[in-house]
């Protein structure tokens, strides 16, 4: 009977004791469960690390982006100026300098060419009697530029200048531009030449050609600058201003 009543007593102890251990789990877990919804909570096939993988890669989860093509632009032939009604490139312009007189804008002129163009004054005879006009055909070396560090002489650039005197301005036109070959081209014995409006109507080449009209183009104008610096009024300062 005693043995009965023990078996019972422990029995009951250990009923207790696992009823409350189940308590106490419960009560210890209860935060984690609230936190982590079972339910309502990722999908068990989630990479762990996809949080994580997001922030080393920033592409990660987007769509496969291709590489974009970089799209060519056509290429823009240079612009020179063409008269249409002679068809011819011509590069002409008026300058005004009301207190310059026909005859002193002659003399720097003549100036500025011989020392430019190393010219003598049997040179300037036909142009030198009215003082009025300076005509003639001229040659620069002809410098291509290659790319931003190279530049090749390729021979001679050939031009006629027109330079036109008045009282308080004159006048430029730069036409019949000419490429002369250098003379062992081809083993030519006489250089070879091409109008530079050829450049202009090639269909073939036309890089190159473009560079050779940019090389030309470039050259003008900067003879045209110092022309135009050459034959400015001297700035006369009044000895009694001071």
């Amino acid at each position: 009977m005693k043995q009965s009543l023990f078996a019972i007593s422990a029995l009951v102890v250990l009923a207790f004791g696992s009823s409350k251990a189940n308590a106490q789990y419960e009560d210890d877990n209860t935060g984690y469960d609230n936190y982590y919804d079972y339910e309502s909570g990722p999908d068990s096939t989630q990479d762990p690390y996809e949080e994580g993988y997001d922030a080393y890669d920033p592409y990660y989860g987007e769509e496969e982006q291709k590489p974009k093509k970089v799209e060519k632009k056509p290429y823009v032939r240079i612009t020179m100026p063409y008269d249409t009604i002679t068809e011819m490139i011509t590069y002409t312009g008026i300058v005004e300098q009301e207190d310059s007189y026909y005859d002193s804008l002659y003399l720097r002129a003549k100036k500025y060419l011989m020392t430019k163009f190393e010219l003598k004054d049997k040179d300037f005879k036909e142009s030198a009697v009215n003082m009025d006009k300076i005509i003639m055909t001229l040659k620069l070396p002809y410098q291509m530029q290659k790319n931003k560090y190279v530049s090749e002489n390729v021979g001679n650039l050939e031009f006629k200048l027109a330079l036109r005197f008045k009282d308080g301005k004159y006048k430029y036109d730069i036409d019949h531009l000419k490429h002369v070959m250098p003379e062992n081209a081809a083993g030519k014995t006489q250089p070879e030449y091409a109008y530079l409006e050829y450049y202009v109507r090639a269909e073939r080449s036309i890089i190159y050609n473009d560079l050779l009209l940019r090389a030309a183009d470039k050259q003008i104008n900067s003879l045209i600058g110092e022309i135009q610096k050459a034959l400015k009024e001297p700035v006369l300062i009044d000895e009694d201003d001071w």
